[in-house]
């Protein structure tokens, strides 16, 4: 199962398709994987709307995880170390990507740093990684190759379903 980065979560919508395939997995015991950097970036993003429809999509989000339609996979020590290391071989985003030009400078850094740890999270759990942002995951795939050439590549997927199904 593929740790989905925060440009496929945040497609999740109540009434979505993306939704109705996650249900599907979860009841097949197989719930989709967010690495805990792409929990934070969603609620971040929900938050600062800050509006009675996204409190409402807030809390239908958190009740994913409790209904078991969702699984974090946290932050390990070991990740966090390795996170470390591709961000001294990787300091600033490689140009282009789907967040080429949303938000501030220092909102694509941030955002940079959690892609940088759901990597290193997606590749320690021997685990791919599902993103609409195939070029920053696969310089982070280049990153951990060039650390660990012995080991197998992290993969980078696309998501489960074309934009706009």
């Amino acid at each position: 199962m593929a740790v989905w980065d925060t440009s496929v979560a945040s497609g999740l919508h109540p009434d979505g398709p993306l939704f109705e395939l996650a249900s599907e997995a979860a009841l097949a015991e197989a719930p989709f994987l967010l690495a805990a950097p792409t929990v934070q970036e969603i609620s971040f993003g929900l938050e600062r709307q800050a509006d009675a429809s996204f409190a409402e999509l807030f809390a239908w989000f958190k009740e994913l995880f409790a209904a078991g339609v969702l699984e974090v996979v946290p932050l390990s020590w070991e990740a966090a170390l390795l996170a470390g290391q591709l961000r001294a071989m990787l300091p600033v985003p490689p140009s282009g990507g789907s967040r080429g030009g949303r938000g501030t400078k220092p909102e694509r850094r941030v955002a940079w740093i959690a892609d940088i740890q759901i990597a290193a999270t997606a590749w320690l759990l021997g685990e791919a990684v599902c993103t609409t942002d195939q070029g920053h995951f696969e310089a982070l795939a280049e990153a951990i190759a060039k650390l660990f050439p012995r080991e197998p590549r992290l993969k980078v997927i696309p998501p489960p379903l074309a934009a706009g199904s």
